[in-house]
């Protein structure tokens, strides 16, 4: 080999750029990280907004007189939830012999003769479009949240 192909091996073996090669891929990946914990930050956020909207209208129509109002517990959800685009809050009551049974018409009667629970349930559901857009992934979240409460016996 001649004395000038020496020079351009030692050339080739030279690394002062290859820190910045490494920090530019490895800075790509961490961008790419850091807008997926962003974006699903934004998600338990509208989340947790549902769940406490629904919560807090079950807790208000467990109160008695307010069980049947299903307007009123509707509206209590719609002051809880703020900033979940395109979402529905929806109230029913539910009567069941057993808690966690299976439900009853209002006018059955349990076994024992037992006047059967009622409970006020209140389901919230609404849809999160991404901030960021990845490939391969649905356009929209889903989000959804149930609460229920017994409506203590009245005498």
């Amino acid at each position: 080999m001649s004395s000038q192909g020496i020079p351009r091996l030692r050339g080739l073996r030279d690394e002062g750029g290859s820190a910045l090669v490494e920090f530019v891929t490895f800075a790509g990946l961490l961008v790419f990280i850091f807008m997926g914990v962003v974006d699903y930050s934004f998600y338990i956020k509208e989340e947790m907004e549902l769940v406490d909207g629904a919560a807090s209208a079950a807790a208000y129509g467990a109160v008695p007189g307010n069980e049947s109002n299903l307007s009123a517990i509707q509206q209590v959800a719609n002051d809880q939830i703020q900033g979940v685009p395109g979402y529905s809050v929806t109230a029913t009551n539910v009567w069941e012999c057993t808690p966690g049974g299976a439900s009853v018409a209002s006018t059955s009667i349990c076994s024992g003769g037992v006047t059967p629970y009622k409970y006020v349930v209140v389901t919230a559901s609404g849809t999160l479009p991404p901030s960021f857009k990845y490939p391969g992934l649905t356009s929209n979240l889903v989000l959804s949240a149930t609460s229920s409460y017994r409506v203590p016996w009245s005498h």
